[in-house]
């Protein structure tokens, strides 16, 4: 039953928009702190496991704000032709950048 998707698919934007607003916070932080630092102090902040972990999970929660956003604006601009091909695209994205997260995030973390 797709009765309550609009309902729900809203609740998890706001909920991904509100777990967002400190994680970009503490992203922007970040980033100032190291404006013009050499690519291995940037390195081993990021190799700190909190700082990791958070920031894989900026990229995913980003990513998955992102899709939902995406679908949004697919359902109300695009003519019904193409909406489930780009929605394919925009869940294909999605999928690729929290992977592509992970992946960095694991490879600083563990495999240096």
């Amino acid at each position: 039953m797709m009765a309550h998707k609009g309902t729900s698919t809203f609740i998890i934007q706001r909920f991904t928009a509100v777990l967002l607003a400190p994680l970009a916070i503490w992203f922007l932080i970040g980033a100032v702190s190291h404006l013009g630092a050499d690519y291995e102090t940037a390195r081993s902040w990021l190799e700190q496991p909190l700082n990791g972990g958070l920031m894989a999970l900026f990229v995913a929660i980003g990513a998955w704000h992102m899709r939902i956003g995406m679908s949004e604006i697919i359902a109300d601009y695009v003519s019904s032709g193409l909406r489930g091909l780009l929605n394919l695209i925009n869940w294909l994205v999605c999928l690729a950048l929290i992977a592509g997260a992970l992946w960095a995030v694991y490879n600083i973390l563990f495999a240096s």
